[in-house]
């Protein structure tokens, strides 16, 4: 009668142990970069033998991804995208834009993280652009080719990619350089948004 419980006990205690690890291992990639970091270094932060590392991931490479994968700022995206409004293009956009930048105020450190390692990794720069900028950029990728003819809905991906840029670029204007209060990075953003919105729909007049 107890195999049950114990079991379930035991399930969540791994799962809030590999949590632990994911945790500690971001904050050491995060102050010394993924290539000077190491599983001792982890190890450390975390309090723990490294045996106890290598029994959740076999390698530094493994744990980077699965923080990547795992992190809530992957949640969060998802929960952006369900909540896409229809309807208005402008509206959709800017909602998303604004959405998005929530998200990324709200997990700065590890947005900034990401950023470093895409900027002195060519080989990481590949697994955060999957896991983090194709994310974003499917979102207005959709919104933007329901308000195209079928025939240009192509474009969308260029156009997603500019609002993706612009809000990767705000955002180290305003957290990394400080250059930028929030109130004019949501103006900022929202104004790029606009742009990309009449482009939007100067060429489904085009096309008509």
């Amino acid at each position: 009668m107890q195999a049950a419980p114990l079991t379930d006990f035991r399930r969540k205690r791994a799962a809030r142990t590999r949590r632990r690890i994911l945790d500690a291992g971001l904050r050491v990639f995060s102050k010394w970069g993924y290539e000077r970091a190491s599983m001792d270094d982890i190890a450390l932060e975390l309090e723990a033998t490294k045996g106890l590392l290598y029994h959740y991931f076999r390698s530094k490479e493994e744990l980077l991804k699965a923080v990547l994968q795992e992190h809530p700022l992957r949640v969060g995206i998802e929960t952006v995208k369900q909540g896409v409004p229809a309807g208005d293009l402008r509206q959709a956009l800017s909602d998303v834009a604004i959405l998005s930048l929530g998200q990324m105020r709200e997990h700065r450190a590890f947005i900034r993280f990401l950023l470093l390692q895409a900027h002195y990794s060519h080989e990481h720069a590949e697994l955060v652009r999957r896991e983090l900028l194709d994310r974003w950029m499917a979102i207005f990728q959709t919104i933007i080719a329901a308000h195209l003819p079928e025939g240009s809905r192509p474009k969308a991906k260029s156009l997603a990619a500019q609002l993706v840029d612009i809000l990767v670029a705000s955002f180290i204007r305003s957290e990394l350089g400080g250059r930028l209060r929030a109130d004019q990075l949501e103006a900022y953003v929202l104004d790029a948004v606009q742009t990309v919105a009449s482009r939007v729909e100067s060429v489904s007049r085009d096309t008509r």
